[in-house]
């Protein structure tokens, strides 16, 4: 390591070389000089930089100092090969986004020098950013995910157990989901259609066939069977990444279109010009605003706000508490997660649905009439 002052139009300069050469390898080393620094405590600052930028690349060459950042994009790299097994693309976006989202600290650190000090930083970032228990599990369970691949592939070394492996969550009480009653339904389609709102057929068919947002958004008149009354649901609108793709479970459906969807679907094929979508488009659904649109509207007539996306558990849950066979209602939907249809049977109260119709305690009116009865007679 050195620092050599210069004259140049005379202007004293200075310059800072620095070699790192390996411990344990002496063919390893690595070298790097810094010329032009206009003060002598500048060239000094540069001078630890340096040192800890070449310590690095030294740990690097020795095979012992992947950055988190390498180790996640060498994960993407063998996920998308199908080494790692079947992803779906906007799975791994999601993924991806994530770790860059609220790891981006970690990104030029060393993975193996990455403890449980960070783990618990990136809890508590995400706690208090308002996250929910359910968000975080994820972000901690894709964060194990690719550390552990790390560990297995032999780019983390010297480590047995991920940054967030046993951090306990604060697991708050249960939040009961945001979605509305079949009266309610009623109400505010009966509003919407009332007041002529340019969004009714979106919303009307978002509640009569359960699609999501981008579903919505690419439905053609191609996928619409009136014959066999059936929808076919075989791809999705992705505003971010500005593209038609396949569903987020990465097969197609069919929904089954009902006597009101049928007439509905006429008469919007009636009024259609040559467009091949279904459904009339917004600036707002271009923005991803829909649910914006959404709570404004219901808001004004008097109704519980929810988000677009609850407008999917409206429909599953009015199909369960009608008696729709939760297989049935699952296929529909386009869930694979047992667990995802598991909670929207409890929220429609399916299964302890009259189950205590059994107990037969109250006294009646009758009875209690005939003890006083009985009374006055003594």
């Amino acid at each position: 390591m050195a620092i050599k002052s210069y004259e140049n139009n005379g202007k004293t300069l200075y310059q800072v070389y620095v070699n790192v050469r390996s411990k344990t390898d002496a063919r390893i080393r690595a070298q790097k000089t810094v010329s032009d620094l206009q003060s002598l405590a500048l060239a000094r600052r540069e001078e630890n930089r340096i040192n800890l930028e070449l310590g690095k690349r030294i740990l690097e060459l020795e095979g012992k100092a992947d950055t988190w950042e390498s180790i996640v994009i060498k994960w993407v790299k063998e996920v998308r090969s199908g080494l790692l097994g079947e992803y779906n693309p906007a799975t791994i976006r999601d993924h991806v986004n994530g770790m860059h989202n609220w790891t981006a600290p970690w990104m030029n650190l060393v993975a193996s020098e990455i403890g449980k000090a960070q783990g618990r930083d990136l809890v508590k970032r995400m706690t208090e950013a308002g996250k929910s228990v359910s968000f975080i599990k994820k972000i901690k369970n894709t964060v194990n995910v690719i550390y552990n691949f790390g560990i297995e592939e032999g780019l983390i070394t010297g480590v047995n157990s991920t940054p967030v492996y046993g951090i306990k969550l604060n697991v708050k009480s249960e939040k009961v989901p945001d979605i509305l009653t079949n009266e309610e339904i009623k109400k505010f389609l009966f509003e919407a259609k009332r007041l002529e709102h340019p969004w009714y057929p979106i919303w009307a068919t978002a509640l009569l066939t359960g699609m999501r947002a981008g579903e919505l958004y690419a439905i053609e008149w191609d996928d619409v069977d009136f014959e066999s009354d059936i929808v076919r649901v075989s791809k999705s609108y992705n505003k971010l990444m500005d593209e038609v793709k396949s569903t987020k479970a990465g097969y197609w459906r069919n929904v089954p279109m009902s006597p009101e969807l049928r007439a509905l679907f006429l008469d919007l094929k009636n009024k259609a010009s040559d467009s091949s979508y279904v459904l009339p488009r917004f600036s707002e659904w271009d923005r991803g605003e829909q649910s914006k649109v959404l709570k404004g509207f219901l808001k004004g007539v008097g109704l519980p706000v929810i988000k677009f996306h609850a407008l999917r558990a409206c429909f599953s849950t009015q199909l369960l508490a009608k008696g729709t066979p939760a297989a049935i209602v699952m296929k529909i939907c386009g869930w694979r997660d047992l667990k995802t249809m598991e909670f929207y049977i409890r929220v429609a109260g399916v299964e302890e649905k009259g189950a205590t119709d059994c107990l037969k305690i109250l006294p009646s009116e009758a009875e209690v009439m005939g003890n006083v009865v009985e009374l006055f007679k003594h």
